[in-house]
């Protein structure tokens, strides 16, 4: 019987953890239980708790005897081969010597755990333990301890949320988890803030501007702060043995690391030399600071202002503030935080679903408008035609020139090469003055673009009603716009569905975990590709399923 699948190991080799096989599906995890006595945990299949005691202690290399027994009895190993996650690696103990699979078959038989103790031991009280002591003294060095006494209100939850109503009530959910896992554990109650309710100056969902306020109320009591997403899900015990590795006296910044494929003009082409050595946060996974970190960017906001008042990626834009060209500490990646499926290790996890906001909206109330210019209509409106426009009901194409084959609707505009604002708020005009139409949903469309921008036709009339307008037609109307609602108290709902740049400009494992809503730019890219890749719905990706296989895997 070969290998199973199911069975594979997990190692969390910088911290000495690990995990035996997986058996049937079923969990046989090796606990490393640092406070007792240094002895390894190994839970068998039927719940009954059997201790192996090692010298080598919580940091050594264990075996675990009943799991091993049982692939023995089953007929799994007939190779000294195991399926890993990352490599094949012989049946041993992770940095043992490897283990002849038959000769382990005739000690087990023997009834000679004994022997096989004593023949996992003899390879590893050498070498590994060496190797074992420089990692402690180098984790001591770093200032990652094995553990520090770490109580539940010594952590500050911010929860990165929006005042629109659903997704607070998601915020809020998330929350009751927090503080029921925090009752079960009948610990004192930590604090858990949802950030669109913290303040009300401009700029707050940035994190930075708020910083001074979270170093002035929990600098003294408080050790961590920790931040997370609304849909992020949090095992409350896990978060706190995974914070207590870390010194808190010192500056932490810690997540699960993404890096740039290639530089991107999202980021400003920054690293460009090499852009997979900066690392910086994926926000769903959640991320935390020490207080000590808190305290000195604080103190460094103070001194100067920030020099962007505009953010195009928040988790980058952040860890390149608190790396500070150097001068501060860069993200430290960890394996706990994840966005996975629900793992053994993960502290936290993130599920993948487009959000259930309720009754989806009917097509015959979606008005679609798609912004173009006379030298476009040769090549951007076909791959349009091509993609999607026959999932739009009601489209019409505003260019700066009538063609009827399209056919386009000149507005009178003239064309300009960036901003488009006057074009824009021309569109917001004719959506609300065409007396038979009451289309509920005006959705705004780049030529090279799926989905730009959503508006509720209640949102237009009160934006026209105010005569707030472009300055210039050439003026950028996303800038504008933000300006106009947040005057209006009207708050603009974000979602991290909509991309503005190609799928190549995101981290592989970002977008990994996503139902992306569109993309942005045909610039070096196959944008029809790219559309049936992401972003056709599942009826027409059948279509291409073939020469799609495996695509998205690669990327």
């Amino acid at each position: 019987m070969p290998f199973k699948k199911s069975m594979e190991w997990r190692g969390l080799l910088s911290h000495g953890w690990r995990w035996c096989p997986m058996v049937n599906g079923a969990a046989t995890q090796l606990v490393c239980c640092c406070g007792d006595r240094g002895q390894w945990i190994c839970p068998s299949r039927v719940e009954k708790r059997q201790t192996l005691p090692l010298s080598l202690g919580c940091r050594g290399v264990c075996f675990c005897p009943s799991a091993a027994m049982d692939y023995l009895q089953s007929g799994y190993l007939e190779t000294s081969k195991l399926a890993m996650r990352h490599a094949s690696w012989s049946l041993r103990p992770p940095g043992g010597p490897g283990i002849n699979p038959g000769k382990l078959h005739r000690e087990a038989a023997a009834g000679g755990w004994s022997r096989l103790g004593d023949m996992l031991s003899f390879g590893l009280a050498s070498e590994d333990t060496k190797k074992e002591v420089k990692q402690s003294q180098d984790l001591e060095k770093s200032g990652i301890s094995r553990k520090n006494d770490l109580d539940l209100k010594e952590i500050v939850f911010v929860i990165q949320s929006q005042s629109n109503s659903f997704h607070a009530k998601r915020a809020e959910q998330l929350k009751k988890s927090i503080l029921k896992q925090a009752a079960d554990l009948t610990q004192e109650l930590p604090s858990v803030l949802l950030l669109h309710q913290l303040a009300k100056q401009e700029g707050a969902w940035t994190i930075l501007p708020l910083l001074p306020h979270f170093s002035v109320t929990y600098s003294r009591n408080s050790s961590w702060i920790f931040f997370c997403e609304e849909e992020t899900r949090i095992q409350i015990p896990k978060l706190l043995e995974t914070l207590s590795r870390y010194d808190p006296s010192k500056e932490w910044f810690l997540g699960k690391a993404l890096h740039d494929e290639e530089s991107t003009i999202i980021h400003h082409y920054a690293f460009s030399e090499n852009p997979t050595v900066f690392k910086y946060p994926d926000f769903a996974a959640g991320w935390a600071l020490s207080i000590p970190l808190v305290n000195k960017l604080t103190k460094r906001l103070k001194s100067e202002s920030l020099k962007s008042d505009f953010t195009i990626d928040l988790k980058h834009e952040i860890a390149l503030y608190i790396w500070d060209k150097g001068g501060g500490p860069p993200l430290t990646p960890v394996p706990e935080f994840c966005t996975d499926d629900v793992d053994f290790y993960c502290a936290t996890t993130f599920h993948s679903f487009l959000p259930l906001c309720g009754k989806p909206v009917k097509k015959e109330d979606i008005f679609v408008a798609v912004k173009t210019c006379k030298k476009f209509h040769g090549d951007r409106i076909p791959i349009v035609k091509q993609t999607w426009e026959s999932q739009a009901s009601l489209i019409e194409y505003y260019s700066d020139y009538t063609e009827n084959s399209i056919p386009t609707v000149d507005l009178g505009i003239p064309n300009t090469d960036r901003g488009h604002c006057g074009k824009t708020f021309a569109i917001l005009e004719r959506f609300l003055n065409r007396s038979q139409d009451k289309t509920a949903w005006l959705v705004i469309v780049d030529d090279d673009t799926l989905i730009r921008m959503v508006f509720s036709r209640e949102a237009i009339r009160r934006l026209l009603a105010s005569k707030c307008r472009c300055y210039s037609n050439d003026a950028p109307d996303d800038m504008v716009l933000g300006m106009c609602f947040s005057g209006l108290g009207i708050p603009v709902t974000h979602s991290p569905l909509f991309h503005q740049a190609r799928p190549v400009d995101y981290p592989k494992d970002y977008l990994s975990h996503q139902v992306p809503i569109s993309f942005h730019k045909h610039w070096n890219i196959d944008p029809v590709k790219v559309y049936f890749t992401w972003l056709a719905p599942t009826e027409e990706a059948k279509a291409r399923q073939d020469t799609q296989k495996g695509f998205r895997e690669e990327l």
